[in-house]
This record gives structure tokens, C-alpha cells and sequence, in this order.
């Protein structure tokens, strides 16, 4: 009895441990699927930000074995899911088998129901041969294990006009016949059920997407391009993470406006504030110009550019470009501030407005960042390359405006979440 009894406890034991080692391999082989999914799909979103598309290193495809040697370099997030599964422990050899799958249709392949605009499949297989059990069994187990990753767009992920103030009336305003013209999105975060858009008085607004997370009203001839989507997702300020240059101990005077035959000319550094009247012409030289305290005045006369500034607003500094003054400035196209013109200070919780009325000869490349101003755009037509990031902002007085987001810096690197959905 007991020698009969004591094959069947062997075979037991044989089977427990064998099942118990595949259990642990399918943890293995979960862990390098996870990453290697996750790893494809944010290479994907870093090649690109504004919306992954199979082309260049973002690869797609029907389900492809990675090779037996992962590559040291990746040229495609193919590379980069194999190189991940090979760090936990699986490559294509021998018992293991490791798989991408990856592409932009909907629905995903693996699960119902999330629509990620770009999606990446990971399968690891292996075929264990039966050890202690192989005396009482024929052939093994094979554990495997299937990751999905998508990247899914954000909120005002594909906009360059983000109105950020979370609960305000009319934080988004355009009235007086001005045309607003967006190249890509605007998002209202303004949760205001009434109008946190409010468009009136022959206004028309033309953008591919209109986001607004409260209402919207159109009023006396007010119109959209397209309708307004409402009750969309709160999004995050898509330069909450720029840094913020730091003034000198004291300030300079950046007063411009006394009469003189020659243009004058301004070099980096911090200002009391900058004023320019009198018809005077300012040339600027490249570099960050910090205004503390004062404002940015631009009364009358030139002030161009020689190269890219960055222009930092704190200590309650505003800007306020009259009718008819002759602005033309361009962003930094490297470093922190590459593409960000105007940034006024986050710490400054409640400042005064600010007014943009340059009209015809106010040509401004890159970014508009007041993430707790007011923005008053009017008077006058302009074509300027532009994005605009501010608590609120108001079109008005017969303002024909253009932004697009090229030259400038917005969030659209911000534009894809990943996450894991199987």
C-alpha cells in the first residue's frame, strides 16, 4: 500500500512543483510583456507628441517576433519593446517567443472598448518541459502572458489656445466683429455652465476643435465654425512645469520714449519696466529681458528683434502695445524657453490685464503664456504665429487674429497619456 500510495504522492508533488515554477515564469513573462508594451507606446508619444502616426520610429504592424539578440540602439519603438522584454528575461530563442503587435485603428485587437489613438500589443510565450513530473506526464506547461498599451490624447492636447481660469464667466470672450482664426484647437477649462465661452456681437470664431468644459453662448451674430463641444475633461496647464528665470538684485531703467536721432538699442537683463513713445525705435538684442515690476509699454514707435528673446513678467509687470505701435518679436528657438515669448510670472495670483492692440504692425512669433492674466486682443487686424496660454483673454474692436502653433512652444508635447489597458 504504501509503495503503491507513494507514486501517486510523487506524481502529486512532481505536478505541484512543476505548476508552481509555470506560475512563476507567467509572472516573468507579465512583468517583460508590461514593460515592453509600455516602452513602445511612450517612444511612440516622445517621436511624436502631437499624435502618433506609423511612420518614421513609430513602427505598426501585425504581430512580428523580436529578434534573438535585442539591439543595443533602437531606431523604431518596435526596438524598444523587444529591448525591454529582453531586460526581464525573454528574447526570441529557444523556448521563449516574444511578439509586438502595434497600429492606430480602433478598436484595440486584445480589449474592448478603450479608443487609444495608438496602441502597442506584447505577447511573451514559453514552453516549459515537465521536470519533476515528466516521470508521470508527457510534455509541459506553457505560460505566457499578453500587455496592451495606449496612448490616449489628452484634454486640449491638440490646441494652441488654452484659457485656463477653472471657473469663470466669459473666459473666453469675442465681441465688436472680431475674427479669431486658430490653425489648431482652443480649450476653455472654465467650468461655468452659463458661458464660459460667450462669442457676441458678429464675432466669429474658426478653429478644427473647440473644447469648453462649462457652456457656451452665441449672441447678436456671434458664430463658431464648428459647434463647440461642451462638458469636456479639465486639462492641465501645459507649461506648468517651465521654469522661472530669477531677476537681478535691482532693476535697470528701460525707459526708451526720450526724443534721440538714432534708434535705441537694449540688452538682456532685468528692467524696471520698458516703455517706448515718442516715435522712438528700439532694437532688442537676443536674450531674457526681465520686467519687475512697471510694464511692458509700447505707446508708439518700433521695437524689433535682432534674434529670439524670452520677455519675464513679475513683481505685477504687465503689457500694454497701443494702436498703431510697430512691434515685431520673435521666441528663443533653443533651450528652456524655445518658443515661449511672453511668460508672466505664475506667483503673480491676480494681475492686472494685459493689452495686446497692435494691430496691422504687431507681429509677434511664439508663445503668450499669462497663466493667471487677462489677455485683451483688439483693435486691428494681425498675422501673427502664435499660441496663447492665459487665464483669460477677450477679442475685440474689429481684431482679425491668427494664431498657429508653428514657431511656437504649446502643449502639445503634453498632448498623449499612456496607460496600460490589458
Amino acid at each position: 500500500m504504501m509503495t503503491l500510495s507513494l507514486s501517486l504522492l510523487l506524481g502529486m508533488l512532481g505536478l505541484a512543483v512543476d505548476v508552481g515554477w509555470a506560475y512563476y515564469r507567467q509572472q516573468a513573462a507579465q512583468a517583460a510583456a508590461d514593460a515592453g508594451a509600455a516602452a513602445a507606446a511612450r517612444a511612440a508619444v516622445t517621436s511624436a507628441p502631437s499624435g502618433p502616426t506609423c511612420t518614421g520610429a513609430v513602427w505598426c504592424g501585425a504581430a512580428t517576433n523580436c529578434p534573438a539578440t535585442a539591439v543595443a540602439s533602437p531606431s523604431t519603438n518596435f526596438d524598444n519593446a523587444c529591448m525591454l522584454a529582453a531586460a526581464n528575461g525573454f528574447t526570441t530563442s529557444g523556448i521563449d517567443t516574444v511578439s509586438v503587435q502595434a497600429g492606430v485603428s480602433s478598436p484595440v485587437p486584445t480589449v474592448s472598448g478603450p479608443a487609444p489613438g495608438y496602441w502597442v500589443v506584447v505577447r511573451v510565450k514559453e514552453a516549459l518541459p515537465a521536470l519533476f513530473a515528466a516521470a508521470f506526464a508527457r510534455g509541459g506547461l506553457s505560460p505566457g502572458a499578453t500587455a496592451t498599451a495606449g496612448a490616449f490624447a489628452n484634454p486640449g492636447g491638440d490646441d494652441c489656445m488654452y484659457i485656463l481660469d477653472p471657473t469663470a464667466a466669459d473666459a473666453f470672450q469675442a465681441s465688436n466683429g472680431a475674427a479669431v482664426t486658430a490653425a489648431c484647437g482652443i480649450y476653455v477649462d472654465s467650468n461655468n455652465a452659463s458661458a464660459a465661452m460667450f462669442v457676441t456681437g458678429g464675432a466669429a470664431i474658426t478653429a478644427p476643435t473647440i473644447d469648453v468644459v462649462g457652456g457656451v453662448s452665441k449672441t447678436q451674430g456671434g458664430t463658431t465654425s464648428v459647434n463647440p463641444s461642451t462638458g469636456a475633461a479639465s486639462a492641465a496647464d501645459p507649461f506648468k512645469s517651465l521654469p522661472s528665470p530669477t531677476p537681478a538684485g535691482s532693476c535697470q531703467s528701460g525707459d526708451f520714449s526720450a526724443y534721440q536721432t538714432s534708434a535705441y538699442t537694449a540688452s538682456p537683463g532685468t528692467y524696471c519696466g520698458i516703455t517706448v513713445g515718442n516715435n522712438m525705435a528700439l532694437q532688442m538684442s537676443p536674450g531674457t529681458y526681465i520686467i519687475d515690476g512697471g510694464y511692458f509699454g509700447i505707446q508708439s514707435g518700433t521695437v524689433t528683434a535682432s534674434g529670439g528673446v524670452l520677455i519675464y513678467l513679475t513683481n505685477g509687470a504687465t503689457v500694454d502695445i497701443a494702436n498703431g505701435a510697430s512691434v515685431t518679436l520673435s521666441a528663443e528657438t533653443s533651450g528652456a524657453y524655445a518658443g515661449v515669448l511672453f511668460y508672466q510670472d505664475r506667483s503673480m495670483a491676480s494681475p492686472a490685464a494685459s493689452t495686446f492692440a497692435g494691430g496691422a504692425n504687431m507681429k509677434l512669433t511664439g508663445s503668450l503664456y499669462f497663466p493667471h492674466g487677462t489677455l485683451n486682443v483688439n483693435n486691428g487686424s494681425t498675422s501673427s504665429t502664435m499660441a496663447i496660454v492665459a487665464d483669460m483673454v477677450n477679442f475685440a474692436g474689429g481684431v482679425n487674429l491668427k494664431a498657429d502653433p508653428g514657431g511656437a512652444k504649446t502643449g502639445l508635447g503634453a498632448g498623449y497619456t499612456v496607460s496600460m489597458i490589458q
